[in-house]
């Protein structure tokens, strides 16, 4: 009875071990998959339309020279593989390689013509093995004859790179987890089996994804270690979600060399600040990974907006705001980081409640958000733009101290100053 409990147990642990860390690991990096192949769909699908657009005066003028200038400038978008306009025949008209004009469009294995739908999204692979979703959108009269038709491709390649290291990271953590697993397996004896059941509770939650969670037990048996291995592999797979995030927030940063650094910065300045305000351990962190994932967002902005040196119009500008609500849904997804969620979706209000998404007011507004706002501002304004050059570090706090009680909380702008101050007193004392 005594060994059929031992290797009841044994087997238990393995497979919690095994389900909890390659179940979360397989589900979140298809999560991660789904929502970059939908941005990416949805980024190709706006070039597609537009391009169809523009080019219909084009096309009807035989403005063959203005239609290759758009094509070529389409394929300057980040994953875009190529573009293409075709007459009604099927002629390729303009193309991002110039020597395929002229020729007739043949469509790949797997892709069918386009008949009467609007858009058209077909996936395929290209003869070296490259992941292609083509996407088709006719190019129309304003009486919907259709003249032609444009084709752009968006390569699935640095996706498929991003979410594969994601589960390859996984599968070496869950190696180890697992070889650890088994040893404190064999060692648990029957006295010990009574907090069992807490135990499976608290992995039963780990693998819905809640990593915030911790198996209590106290003392220095084996199962007591094996709580302890159960916390750490916790704290590893939140480690590897804020890494993957992380990742792909830096990643959005290489799309403005300008930015570069700014969330890093930001987020040490509103740790340090929070900290300075008596907020607990955890919420500091909270903090920071906020600041850290701020502009997770801007992944569904596109690069002609991020891009841009001029002034933004209105449309463009509506397009920007939405990124906070973008990342805080892409947050909201994992259990373990919705404590970010609120922060990152109200880091763009204003206190005075002119600001978005939601226009909420004073107090409304998170404590930790409200800390955002200040710091990002005042990173942003030493900072060279790319429509503006840094300004001094003084004229930055006056302009802080300018926005109290409109743009920013009063009393964070008070606490912010006195962080400046320590950080200062920091550096001259090294």
């Amino acid at each position: 009875m005594r060994a059929g409990l031992k290797l009841q147990f044994i087997l238990l642990t393995i497979t919690l071990v095994v389900v909890t860390v390659f179940g979360s690991s397989y589900f979140f990096t298809r999560q991660q998959r789904d929502i970059l192949i939908r941005e990416t769909t949805r980024r190709g699908t706006t070039i597609a339309r537009n391009l169809a657009t523009i080019s219909t005066d084009f096309l009807i003028t035989n403005d063959n020279l203005a239609l290759a200038t758009y094509v070529d400038s389409v394929t300057k978008n980040e994953g875009v593989m190529y573009s293409m306009i075709l007459d009604e025949k099927g002629t390729i008209l303009a193309h991002n390689r110039i020597e395929n004009v002229g020729k007739a469009y043949l469509e790949p294995s797997g892709v069918r013509p386009l008949t009467n739908e609007e858009v058209l999204i077909q996936p395929y692979e290209n003869k070296n093995g490259v992941s292609i979703l083509d996407i088709a959108s006719p190019i129309r009269l304003r009486n919907g004859v259709r003249i032609g038709t444009v084709h752009i491709g968006m390569s699935q390649r640095a996706i498929d790179r991003l979410v594969n290291q994601t589960f390859r990271d996984s599968l070496s953590i869950a190696a180890g987890l697992l070889i650890i697993g088994i040893i404190i397996s064999i060692l648990v004896t029957n006295m010990m089996l009574k907090p069992v059941g807490e135990l499976m509770r608290e992995a039963k939650a780990l693998g819905e994804g809640n990593l915030d969670r911790r198996i209590k037990i106290k003392g220095r048996s084996e199962l007591a270690v094996l709580g302890k291995t159960f916390n750490e592999m916790a704290a590893h797979l939140k480690e590897l979600y804020i890494g993957v995030l992380r990742a792909m927030a830096k990643a959005l940063e290489s799309r403005d060399k300008f930015s570069a650094g700014h969330d890093q910065r930001v987020a040490e300045y509103a740790a340090i600040c929070a900290g300075n305000i008596r907020l607990s351990k955890d919420e500091v962190e909270n903090i920071r990974l906020a600041a850290q994932v701020q502009n997770l967002g801007h992944i569904a902005v596109p690069d002609a907006i991020m891009g841009k040196t001029g002034r933004l119009t209105t449309e463009e500008y509506e397009k920007l705001k939405e990124h906070p609500v973008i990342g805080a849904d892409i947050l909201s997804q994992i259990k373990a980081l919705r404590g970010t969620v609120s922060l990152v979706l109200h880091h763009h209000e204003r206190f005075d409640g002119r600001g978005y998404p939601k226009g909420l007011k004073g107090k409304q507004i998170p404590l930790g958000a409200r800390i955002l706002a200040v710091a990002d501002a005042y990173d942003a304004m030493i900072s060279v733009r790319r429509h503006r050059e840094a300004i001094s570090r003084s004229a930055a706090l006056e302009e802080i101290k300018k926005g109290a009680g409109t743009q920013f909380d009063p009393e964070i702008v008070r606490a912010f100053i006195e962080t400046l101050n320590i950080i200062r007193e920091g550096i001259n004392h090294g």
